[in-house]
């Protein structure tokens, strides 16, 4: 399980930058603001991290 006291993406920890804590599948996560947005709007990049992430469906 990931330390939810570190960003899943740089490991940057709430000791050096804001941490938002986030659940997926049942597990809990952290993630920095420098990353939010990849989370908000690119979620699918995640998918080595978050395993099961479903794919972006964009609409244009």
């Amino acid at each position: 399980m990931s330390d939810k006291s570190q960003c899943i993406v740089c490991q940057k920890t709430d000791q050096q930058v804001p941490i938002v804590t986030f659940k997926f599948k049942g597990q809990k996560y952290g993630i920095c603001s420098e990353h939010m947005p990849i989370l908000i709007h690119k979620a699918q990049e995640l998918e080595s991290l978050l395993p099961g992430i479903p794919a972006s469906e964009e609409s244009f």
